[in-house]
């Protein structure tokens, strides 16, 4: 759905801006009907409730499902918005 890859643009786009989440590049974001899927791994738990709730602010997010593992040895690169494959 266009609506799902605006989403998964749109809190991208907030993680990359957000001053505590800009340059993780080990969360990968995912969308169906309204609902956003955050998969991948983060260095603490307070990266991790910060991720969700910039999530969850983004407008047309209608709930977050985490699924980010915590790995202290996670590190902070560039956010690279996910590759969509076609078909």
């Amino acid at each position: 759905m266009p609506e799902d890859r605006k989403l998964v643009h749109a809190v991208g786009k907030a993680l990359a801006e957000n001053e505590a989440t800009k340059g993780i590049d080990s969360v990968h974001v995912t969308a169906v009907a309204g609902v956003v899927f955050l998969d991948g791994e983060v260095e603490s738990k307070e990266v991790r409730d910060t991720v969700i709730a910039a999530a969850k602010a983004v407008e047309g997010v209608r709930l977050v499902r985490s699924r980010l593992q915590l790995n202290p040895e996670a590190r902070s690169g560039m956010w690279k918005e996910p590759h969509h494959h076609a078909g």
